[in-house]
C-alpha cells in the first residue's frame, strides 16, 4: 500500500540480512557502510536500510530492495562481492539471509505529520509467523495499514513475505512519535494479526538508508 503520490514498490525483491558480529562491531560497521556503497552502484539496486538491535549493538540488520531476483543474483555472483564477503564473515559469528518478495509499503497520510515534527523516533522490526491462511493475514494487515497510515506520529513501513520460509514476514516500521505506537498495536486490527501469528518485535536504531544514486528519497 502506497500513497496515491508514491511509486509503486510492491514488486521489488527484498534481501533481509542479520549480521552478529565478533570482536569490535563499529568494525564491521564500517566496512559494511563500504560494502553498501559498492551495492548502490549496481544495476537493480533500489534502496537499503540498516539498523541495529538497541538491546544488542553487535547485531545489524540490513533490508536491501532490489528490482528483481536476477539483478541481485547478479550482483552475488561477481567477484567484487564474494571479496568483500569473505571479509566480512572474517568479522562475524553469523550471518542470516532472506531472500523475500516486498508485499507493502506503507507511507504516511497527510494527517501523521511529518518526522520534523517530532523529536527521537521509534523503529522496529516485527516478525510475523503465520501456520495457517496466509491470504487471511495478508488481508488482515492490509487493514491494519490503512489505520496506522493515517495516525498522527506514523512515519512509514514496509512488510516482506519470506520466498525461502513458509509463513514468515518481515516488517520493519518508523514511528516518528513512539507514543503513537502502543495505541497502534492495542487497536483490533492488530489484535486481528497477533490471532493469525505468532509476533515478534525487536527495537532498533537507524544506521544508514539510502536509495539508488539519483534516485528520490520517498519517506517523508
Amino acid at each position: 500500500m502506497n500513497g496515491s503520490n508514491q511509486k509503486d514498490l510492491s514488486n521489488l525483491i527484498t534481501v533481509v540480512a542479520r549480521f552478529t558480529t565478533k570482536g569490535d562491531p563499529k568494525e564491521f560497521e564500517r566496512f559494511f557502510l563500504e560494502h553498501v556503497e559498492y551495492m548502490r552502484a549496481q544495476e537493480g539496486f533500489g534502496a537499503h536500510q540498516a539498523v541495529t538491535l538497541s538491546e544488542n549493538p553487535s547485531v545489524y540488520v540490513n533490508f536491501g530492495w532490489w528490482t528483481s531476483k536476477d539483478a541481485f543474483q547478479k550482483v552475488v555472483r561477481s567477484e567484487q562481492f564474494r571479496a568483500h564477503q569473505g571479509v566480512m564473515h572474517s568479522m562475524l559469528d553469523g550471518a542470516e539471509l532472506d531472500l523475500c518478495k516486498n508485499l507493502f509499503r506503507i507511507n504516511a497520510a497527510d494527517s501523521a505529520g511529518k518526522r520534523e515534527d517530532f523529536d527521537k523516533p521509534l523503529m522496529n522490526i516485527t516478525v510475523f509467523q503465520v501456520d495457517g491462511d496466509e491470504q487471511r493475514f495478508e488481508e488482515a494487515f492490509a487493514a491494519h495499514a490503512e489505520h496506522i497510515r493515517a495516525l498522527h506520529g506514523f512515519g512509514y513501513a514496509d512488510l516482506n513475505k519470506s520466498l525461502q520460509k513458509p509463513g514468515r514476514y518481515t516488517g520493519i516500521g518508523y514511528w516518528w512519535d513512539p507514543a503513537a505506537y502502543p495505541p497502534a498495536t492495542a487497536h483490533a486490527s492488530y489484535q486481528a494479526l497477533a490471532e493469525l501469528a505468532d509476533v515478534t518485535v525487536e527495537r532498533v536504531e537507524h544506521l544508514a538508508w539510502n536509495r539508488a544514486p539519483g534516485a528520490e528519497d520517498d519517506r517523508q
